[in-house]
């Protein structure tokens, strides 16, 4: 990426930031201090962030940062909008408030239904958003169920495009989306693992999974297999998260809560392992694939040779 262009998406997102505490410290008064805090460190969190990628040259980085802050953004821009027109300042509670909105989302019918299912579909071809975030305010809005439905048709539905974007458009359009880097990295383990990997990296927390949808399309993989892999893996990830944000499985209160936060730092052990760890982890994976192909080899000539025996 060129300094003007890196420069450029630097200060629109200095500037995305800058709006939100500004906007926060004059706007949201009648939220409690615990939303403000979080919008605070929400915008504190993408000016740092920002400054760190744009100086050790993370051009990837710096524009997931951008697109996150983005979203962020115009999140708050419609809760600030709706303080005024649905009167939410005039609620006591944080907690009224949050269920004035999911009311008002509701109330929407089939048009916040189909927001719903688009965001699903933008968060996996160009939204780098936190599963959770996408998935959970489904959960309180509709259940888990009818959440889990929703999410899983805008998931399979970005997971097609993302496939069909890399067959269609090739190499230079995944790079672009999913940076060079990740494209190289990506498409040389799976056309070299092919489709055993990929399910394996679709199921497993460490693995860029939309972006493997992508460099997929860059492959030889069939779309039969890719469409039955989407369908058996993607819909069951989202039951997941959609049950466990419901709160039927797991409480968030009496012994939930030293469960959830068990949870919560098993992710961060988890997350940092797979950054840490993450090339012994594919390289694990690879030599596994390569030993179960070498075993079917290797049973493919037995049967040869005892054919050829018999003649």
């Amino acid at each position: 990426m060129r300094l003007r262009a890196k420069i450029t998406i630097l200060s629109i997102l200095t500037a995305l930031c800058a709006y939100i505490i500004l906007g926060t410290a004059f706007l949201m008064g009648g939220w409690g201090l615990l939303v403000r805090i979080g919008l605070y460190v929400a915008g504190g969190a993408g000016i740092v962030a920002g400054a760190v990628f744009f100086i050790i040259k993370k051009d990837a980085l710096l524009k997931t940062a951008l697109v996150l802050v983005a979203c962020v953004a115009l999140v708050f821009t419609v809760i600030v909008i709706l303080n005024y027109t649905a009167r939410l300042n005039d609620l006591e509670t944080d907690a009224e408030k949050i269920s004035a909105l999911t009311d008002i989302i509701a109330s929407a019918g089939g048009w916040s239904m189909a927001v719903y299912v688009l965001v699903q579909i933008l968060q996996v071809v160009i939204l780098p958003l936190p599963a959770l975030v996408c998935y959970v305010p489904g959960v309180y809005i509709w259940g888990a169920g009818i959440a889990t439905l929703l999410a899983s048709a805008g998931v399979l539905i970005g997971a097609l495009i993302c496939y069909f974007l890399g067959r269609m458009f090739g190499r230079r359009v995944v790079e672009w989306i999913a940076g060079k880097d990740n494209t190289d990295k990506y498409a040389d383990y799976l056309g070299k693992r092919g489709k055993i990997l990929f399910v394996m990296m679709q199921i497993l927390p460490f693995f860029p999974d939309d972006i493997l949808c992508l460099i997929a399309g860059l492959t030889r993989m069939n779309f039969p297999f890719f469409l039955a892999t989407m369908i058996l893996v993607r819909p069951a990830i989202v039951a997941t998260y959609c049950y466990l944000g419901s709160g039927t499985i797991i409480p968030f209160s009496g012994w939930g809560i030293p469960v959830w936060i068990a949870i919560a730092l098993a992710c961060v052990v988890l997350a940092v392992l797979s950054f840490k760890y993450e090339d012994k982890i594919k390289d694990f994976l690879k030599r596994l694939v390569s030993k179960k192909r070498k075993g079917e080899t290797s049973a493919e000539e037995q049967d040869g040779e005892g054919q050829a025996e018999e003649k």
